[in-house]
This record gives C-alpha cells, sequence and structure tokens, in this order.
C-alpha cells in the first residue's frame, strides 16, 4: 500500500506541478504584455483575472462531474485540453483573445483541482490523508517558486508567445503518465476506515453521509466558513503572486531574472510552511484547529504589515516570505477539516466549493490591486490584502467543533435532515 500512495501522490503532485507553472508562467510576461499590447494595470489585472472568472464559474460542477466521471479520467483528459489552451496563449495578438483564451483555460481547468483532491482522498487511508494532501498541494507554492527560475530565463530567450507553447507541449507528455500509470483507487474499506477518518472529536460525516447531495453541501455552515477562510487566504496569495513581480521589476528596478529569484524565495516558504501546517494537523494539532489557525494568521498579518512598511527590496522580500509562510501553515488544516467532515460520494463536489471560493477572490484580487496602483500606489494596495487575512480571521471564529456527545456531526450546524 505505502508504494501505492506514494506512487499516486507523486503522479499528482506533477500533474498540478505542470499546470501552476503553465497557469502563473504568464505572470512573469506581464510588463512585456503591457508593453506590446499597451495595457494599464487595471487592464493586466483583468488578465490574470481571467483565467480565475472561468475556473470559478465551472469549479462546482466540474466537481460534480468528477463524482461521476471519476477522478482519473477528469486528470488526464483535462490535462491534455489544458495544454492545447496554454499553447494557443503563444498566438494572441491582443488584449480580447488573451483575455478569451485565459477564461477558456480557467474553464477548462476547473475540474482538474476537485478531481485531484478527490484522487488523493481515494488513494490515501484517511489516517495519512492530510499529510498527503499537503504534499500534493505543495505543488503549487513549489510551483510558484520554480516557475520565475524558469520561464523568466526562457521569456529573455525564446519571447513569452514561444514560451507558452512550450510550456503547453509539457502539459502534452505529462496526459498519458496519467492515464496508464495512475494507480486504481483503494478499497473504501482501506481507504476510509470508520476509526480512523476523523479527529475525535468530529464525528465520521465521511463514512455515515452516502446520501448528501448538492443542497445540503450549499446549506452547510461548516463548509461556507471553511470557505470563507480560504478566500481570505487566496486574496492575500494572489495578491502576492501577481503584483510582487511587476512591483520589483517597475518600482525596484529589478531586471526580469533579478525579480525571478526576488518573487521565487517567499514561494518557496510557502511551500515548506504547507507541508509543515499539513504534518502538524495530521500528528498533533487535528484536534487543535483554532490554537494552530489564528496565531498563525495573526501573524501572517503582522508581517504584511512590516512588508508594506519596509525601506529595501531585502526588507522586502523577507517579511513577504514570512507573510506568506504563516499563511501557508493554514492551508492545510482548513482543506484537511473540509476533507474530514464532507462524504467520500461528493468529495468532488464539496471540495469545488471551497476552490470556488478561492478562485472567486482570486477573480476580484488582481483587478482591485492594478485600480489601487493606477490611482493610489503599489504599497496601497498592499494594504488591500490586509482584509483577505481579516476575512479569513472572523471566519475562523465561526468555525464550531462540538465534541460527539453534542453533536452527530458537525454537520448538524447547518440543519440538515436527520441521517445526513
Amino acid at each position: 500500500m505505502k508504494k501505492h500512495v506514494s506512487v499516486s501522490a507523486a503522479l499528482l503532485f506533477l500533474t498540478l506541478l505542470v499546470e501552476v507553472i503553465g497557469v502563473t508562467g504568464i505572470i512573469m510576461a506581464l510588463p512585456l504584455i503591457g508593453e506590446e499590447f499597451g495595457l494599464d494595470s487595471v487592464e493586466l489585472g483583468a488578465i490574470v483575472s481571467a483565467y480565475f472568472l472561468g475556473y470559478a464559474i465551472f469549479t462546482i460542477p466540474g466537481g460534480a462531474f468528477a463524482d461521476k466521471v471519476g477522478s482519473k479520467r477528469i486528470i488526464a483528459i483535462g490535462l491534455l485540453l489544458w495544454a492545447i489552451f496554454t499553447s494557443l496563449t503563444g498566438f494572441v495578438n491582443g488584449f480580447l483573445t488573451l483575455f478569451i483564451v485565459r477564461v477558456l483555460l480557467g474553464i477548462i481547468q476547473a475540474p482538474l483541482s476537485p478531481a485531484i483532491l478527490k484522487a488523493v482522498a481515494e488513494r490515501t487511508p484517511a489516517k495519512i490523508r492530510t499529510t498527503t494532501n499537503a504534499f500534493v498541494l505543495s505543488a503549487d507554492p513549489f510551483g510558484s517558486a520554480i516557475t520565475p527560475l524558469i520561464v523568466a530565463p526562457l521569456i529573455v530567450m525564446l519571447g513569452w508567445h514561444n514560451t507558452s507553447i512550450l510550456l503547453g507541449v509539457l502539459g502534452l507528455l505529462i496526459a498519458p503518465i496519467i492515464w496508464f500509470l495512475l494507480p486504481r483507487p483503494l478499497p473504501p474499506e482501506v481507504a476510509n476506515p470508520v476509526a480512523e477518518a476523523v479527529p475525535e472529536n468530529v464525528a465520521n460525516t465521511a463514512t455515515q453521509q452516502p446520501g448528501m447531495k448538492l443542497t445540503d453541501v450549499l446549506r452547510n455552515r461548516q463548509i461556507w466558513m471553511l470557505t470563507m477562510i480560504m478566500s481570505g487566504i487566496s486574496i492575500v496569495a494572489t495578491g502576492f503572486l501577481t503584483w510582487v513581480p511587476t512591483y520589483l521589476t517597475t518600482e525596484k528596478h529589478l531586471d526580469l531574472t533579478q525579480t525571478g529569484f526576488a518573487a521565487s524565495l517567499p514561494l518557496f516558504a510557502a511551500m515548506v510552511a504547507n507541508l509543515t501546517g499539513g504534518w502538524l494537523f495530521d500528528r498533533y494539532l487535528a484536534n487543535r484547529f483554532h490554537q494552530m489557525v489564528i496565531p498563525s494568521l495573526l501573524l501572517s498579518s503582522l508581517f504584511l504589515i512590516l512588508m508594506i512598511t519596509s525601506g529595501s527590496v531585502l526588507q522586502f522580500v523577507l517579511y513577504e516570505a514570512a507573510a506568506l509562510a504563516f499563511l501557508s501553515m493554514t492551508n492545510q488544516p482548513v482543506m484537511g477539516l473540509a476533507m474530514r467532515i464532507i462524504p467520500a460520494n461528493v468529495l468532488g463536489l464539496g471540495s469545488g466549493m471551497l476552490l470556488t471560493g478561492i478562485k472567486a477572490a482570486s477573480i476580484i484580487t488582481p483587478v482591485a490591486m492594478g485600480a489601487i496602483i493606477a490611482h493610489i500606489s503599489f504599497e496601497a494596495s498592499f494594504v488591500f490584502l490586509l482584509m483577505g487575512l481579516l476575512l479569513s480571521i472572523a471566519a475562523t471564529f465561526g468555525v464550531r467543533i462540538k465534541p460527539a456527545a453534542q453533536s452527530d456531526s458537525m454537520l448538524a450546524e447547518s440543519k440538515l435532515p436527520p441521517g445526513v
């Protein structure tokens, strides 16, 4: 079984890594795209938001589709289509065509993330699921971290059009590997044994609620609170990812390669913190959700304020790294708790709801920050990110974990009918 889990996790990590590099690579090219097409900061923000727009609209339907069709098919076929549209990015000739291709790219990728989460749940025993999920999802910060190091030199050598085509070809190579080599799901009794599926103060909804439906997910208070936490986290992470490279290039006058290195350090810190958060939650803090998440969010807020008021590039990057690290410590506790309370038969749908909240925040953030940059300053746009942290902190207080003796499950918070 250990080999089964390891191979599954490695292939799912690779899938997400390729997607992240392809999607975020265009961020390194934003200054060049602005010059080529004559775009202002709001229009550049809209290009980034376009992807998240398509993603957010289709994530919940995509998650439901993954539940019905199967995670492996969704991942392999979706990765193939994603590769095609990533390559098409290299053939655009203006703002409108680039915007449309980015929206379509988001629509195509929308089912992939819930399918990956579902694939982890199907191929991992519950007792190590949060740690495994943390490893797979660490491909996101890791991919974001190495993208500047890989893509910036490629853009310098090949131009951003050809770089987009090359990244699409990489996806074409990975898709058949997933189709032929991703292991089968574990038997349900192995993946979700009743005794191990949830922390002791949360009832085993993953195995007790086989009939949960879309309406049950949508009216569940706990899932809404977790979605709001992830939305706030996404505001901060998207803001850093989208505008810090441009800030370093245009305001601090670093060249593209220097910007790539400076932008990578905080993202590597985020990757390590993401893994650490998943491990701590699985090993020691599964019953201490608030004690782990709230201090991490408060420390992230502190370092964000220090980043905004910093006077040098080095200080800015170090404070950004600390802010992102503490922010990333909260990712896996939130996702891990969600995966423990959402029944397996609707895990794609339930995780799709969380991901929709994340991407909705990602739609707003690049454009909102672009408008603030255009009318005020970069520093003022970073203040906007504090709103995301405040949202996450407030929503964390709204998560109620009741002892099993007081409630059959956390789902009872939403007044679900008996047995759901």
